[in-house]
């Protein structure tokens, strides 16, 4: 049976308390967000697309919307799909990659500053620099896992606008020597249309 990535994806509401969302939903201003990311694993042919939209009332109320679309063979389209409400990405291969230990960056993400490096519990977060994905002003960085060094994570933090789940994520894995990306989560498109929905 081939190998199927499954992806523990990050950051939705779960019954009221936020698991590893970049942005609470008071965050977002009266209106509708539209956050579009590609989706690619190293078993897929093409990549998933995952749409998410955050439309924020007025009232203090909201509506979160999740549409995922994918196109394989029967075996790629066999892992397809997202859980949310996890805090790791977990991939067909082995490696499992936590971002328990990012809560507390992540939380103070508009403290972090270009070239530092931070240590964590279970690592390091290095490497960190500025992009934009978007149109979305990020600070850009790696996870060094002390405890599993054959993988690594590039995580980008969005600066500029609020977002629900990280506008960027890359695991790799270490084999033969080389690095190989096994998963990759990247926004492609973000608008806001604002009204008093």
């Amino acid at each position: 049976m081939s190998k199927i990535v499954s992806l523990l994806m990050l950051g939705l509401v779960t019954i009221g308390s936020v698991v590893f969302a970049q942005a609470d939903l008071d965050v977002f201003p009266v209106g509708t967000t539209k956050m579009v990311y590609n989706v690619f694993t190293e078993e897929m042919d093409e990549a998933q697309i995952l749409e998410l939209v955050v439309v924020a009332r007025e009232s203090g109320r909201y509506t979160l919307r999740m549409v995922t679309e994918a196109s394989g063979t029967e075996d790629q389209l066999a892992g397809f799909g997202f859980i949310f409400g996890a805090t790791t990405v977990s991939s067909g291969a082995g490696h499992d990659v936590s971002y328990s230990s990012l809560q507390a960056l992540m939380d103070q993400r508009n403290r972090l500053q270009e070239g530092a490096e931070y240590q964590l519990p279970s690592g390091v977060f290095t490497d960190i620099v500025g992009v934009t994905i978007a149109g979305v002003w990020c600070l850009e960085g790696t996870l060094l896992d002390e405890d599993d060094p054959a993988a690594r994570m590039t995580i980008a933090f969005a600066l500029s606008h609020p977002v629900y789940i990280s506008p960027g994520i890359r695991a790799e894995e270490l084999r033969d020597g080389e690095w190989v990306e096994v998963f990759v989560l990247e926004l492609v498109e973000y608008t806001f249309t604002e009204g008093g929905v």
